[in-house]
């Protein structure tokens, strides 16, 4: 009755694929400049205390949600550390560690300008996240979160142009997932989640 959905599911996987490879491509610490100053911090404290002090940013960036609305700025971060502690903190640059230091308060930046430009696409996100659309409409929700994923990193890599054709035609996709979320859950019991509706 569905198939049309099924057949197509292994061109989105490929297409996110590819975006995602894509992605991995870019790198937003390639032209990054390390103000003196915070390089001149790392040189002056001990390596080890100075790996810690990175392990506290990359993890209150992840519970800040970075890894979704500022993808790149923390996988470059988080690569950095996790380099640095698989190697001898001798072995460990000072100016990578401030790079991504650097790259953690860029990305944070990156998560402001996020924030205001699809503040409510985001609270969409929410919103369905709350009613576990994911489990209920799993196909339509990863259809949206990949639509929303591409104008994320639109806004992150400073490649917008025109989107609010984009953003419109998400949003009304996202609402139209949430109104039809809402009435399932009102048929079915709020606490109630099952694959996705045929």
């Amino acid at each position: 009755m569905h198939l049309y959905k099924y057949a197509a599911w292994p061109y989105f996987l490929a297409g996110l694929f590819a975006v995602l490879l894509a992605g991995c491509a870019t790198k937003v610490g390639d032209d990054l400049r390390i103000p003196v100053g915070e390089l001149a911090l790392h040189d002056s404290i001990p390596k080890a205390e100075s790996i810690a002090k990175l392990e506290l940013h990359v993890s209150a960036a992840r519970n800040e949600g970075m890894p979704f609305l500022a993808p790149h700025h923390f996988r470059e971060a988080a690569d950095i550390l996790d380099e640095a502690q698989r190697s001898s903190p001798r072995d460990v640059s000072n100016y990578d560690l401030a790079k991504a230091d650097v790259l953690i308060d860029k990305g944070e930046a990156v998560i402001d300008n996020v924030k205001d430009r699809l503040g409510k696409e985001l609270d969409l996100k929410r919103k369905l996240d709350n009613l576990k659309a994911n489990e209920i409409y799993p196909w339509q929700y990863k259809q949206n979160i990949y639509a929303l994923s591409n104008l994320i990193e639109k806004i992150e890599l400073g490649k917008v142009g025109n989107m609010e054709r984009d953003k419109e035609r998400l949003n009304k996709n996202m609402q139209e997932l949430y109104d039809k979320t809402v009435e399932y859950n009102s048929l079915h019991g709020s606490g109630s989640t099952s694959k996705e509706a045929k």
